[in-house]
């Protein structure tokens, strides 16, 4: 795969603009999208309509439950076109096999109710992972986006569908015959009722393409965003535009673009006792959202009730039978609505609570035997004892642990400012916090120590002590008060 190749910019996109990047793409190849999937489905269309001539009502839902095999041969061929090799279509049609996955049966039976297969699908056709491995795949990748594009191009199929039926119902000219919706609807061995089920199958090939192209631009997303690809790309730019490998460029778009971890060691929590933990609990029950009580006055009708009329006789011009049956429609695709969507939570519950006894790790959840560090019960330094200390370090010959100490003084001095920062806050969010918080001094005094850390943390270079020595000898005073730090290391 050639990233530098692609049809569409290689960026982090979120999972609309992915969505949208994916409809973009079947709007530009439209014509190829379709007559692949026509390709696959014909066949199959014509096979079926031989064994179910004499029951139309089993031949569209058929061939709406063979769609992910029909979704195969568009799928392989866009993965080969937005990575600039278009396949001619006979050549697309000969590579039919290659493009199913080599075990089919699974998508035509318990996945085939998932409302995340436009996701899942490039997952199983090009990564072609299996059991376990393609579970946690699907959990790493997984976008909750794919379940609502299932549900607006169903929606858009039935407009389409309805939008046909209408129109041949309603806008054709006069003195041509138009369709009988009563019979499209219920008449099952009439005219009517096969140009209905055609023109669902029709509706179902032009939402296709589109469904088939968002969801493999939503697995284009996720991999980018997860795997990096705009970075990959930018340092294969760099390296072509200098003609070859240059290590001070590729170091400075290192610091420019590469991520920034921080890790403060945490403190060790102060847990209540007893007493103090009733206390509290009763100054909560206390308030008066527990065990409130308020009362209401309403008016209530207390006369005779009026004789109930029965119920009116419909009209004449009505069609009742028609009307009957829109509603028995209705009520049966509720009725599978709502069973598909309790397989699909039971699939989801078993899933999730397949290890029921093992808690997930929460991200920021400090590891066993630590807590997340307290810093509103960190006891006071004045900026002599963070300067000393400092200092002390850099005397001895650990420079860097003397650049560590100032830096982790100054998370831990934001942090007792009210400033919300994570263990995993990069750099940036170090320097947005302290711009609420410090003054210009003390902002560009931070600057500089952020300066310096990157230059040693992540270009690897040693440090400079005369500038670490004009940090020390500038340490604003505001910044050291009330920042506890322990040993650190470089």
């Amino acid at each position: 795969m050639d990233l530098s190749c692609t049809a569409a910019t290689t960026r982090p996109r979120t999972p609309m603009e992915s969505i949208d990047l994916g409809f973009a793409l079947a709007r530009t190849w439209f014509l190829p999208l379709w007559a692949c999937w026509w390709a696959a489905a014909a066949p199959v269309a014509l096979v079926t309509l031989v064994f179910l001539n004499q029951h139309p009502g089993l031949w569209l839902p058929a061939l709406w439950w063979f769609k992910p095999a029909f979704e195969a041969l568009p799928l392989y061929w866009l993965s080969r076109a937005f990575f600039g090799e278009r396949l001619p279509l006979r050549v697309a049609v000969r590579r039919l096999p290659r493009a199913l996955p080599r075990r089919l049966w699974p998508q035509l039976l318990w996945r085939r109710i998932g409302l995340t297969r436009s996701f899942s699908m490039p997952v199983t056709l090009l990564e072609a992972p299996r059991g376990a491995a393609r579970r946690e795949r699907l959990r790493v990748l997984g976008t909750g986006a794919a379940g609502w594009l299932t549900i607006i191009c169903v929606h858009l199929e039935s407009v389409l569908w309805l939008g046909g039926l209408l129109g041949l119902a309603f806008l054709l000219p006069e003195g041509l015959p138009g369709l009988d919706l009563e019979a499209a609807l219920l008449a099952e061995h009439s005219a009517p009722y096969w140009i209905a089920n055609l023109l669902m199958l029709l509706a179902i090939s032009v939402m296709a393409p589109f469904y088939v192209a968002a969801g493999f631009a939503l697995y284009l997303g996720r991999r980018t965003r997860l795997e990096a690809w705009d970075l990959e790309l930018e340092f294969r730019r760099a390296r072509s535009a200098r003609g070859g490998p240059n290590r001070r460029s590729a170091l400075a778009l290192a610091l420019v673009l590469g991520p920034c971890v921080l890790v403060t060691p945490p403190e060790p929590a102060q847990a209540r006792t007893p007493a103090e933990a009733r206390e509290a609990i009763d100054a909560v029950l206390a308030e008066p959202d527990f065990g409130s009580t308020r009362e209401e006055r309403v008016w209530v009708f207390v006369g005779e009730n009026e004789e109930t009329p029965g119920p009116r006789e419909p009209d004449a011009w009505l069609p009742t039978e028609l009307i009957t049956g829109i509603a028995t429609v209705i009520k049966w695709a509720v009725l599978l609505a709502a069973a598909v969507l309790a397989t699909w939570l039971g699939l989801r519950i078993l899933q999730e609570y397949q290890h029921p006894f093992r808690r997930p790790r929460s991200a920021t959840t400090a590891p066993k035997g630590e807590a997340n560090p307290d810093t509103t019960k960190i006891p006071s330094l004045v900026a002599r004892d963070l300067a000393a200390r400092a200092r002390h370090s850099l005397d001895a010959g650990d420079a860097r642990g003397a650049l560590a100490l100032l830096y982790q003084g100054l998370i831990i001095r934001l942090r007792g400012d009210g400033a919300r920062l994570p263990d995993s806050a990069t750099e940036s969010d170090c320097l947005a916090a302290a711009t609420d918080i410090a003054s210009q001094a003390e902002l560009d005094w931070i600057r500089r120590l952020v300066r310096l850390w990157q230059t040693v943390a992540y270009a690897h270079r040693d440090v400079d002590t005369a500038a670490l020595g004009a940090l020390l000898d500038t340490l604003p005073q505001p910044l050291a008060v009330g920042a506890a730090v322990g040993t650190a290391r470089g």
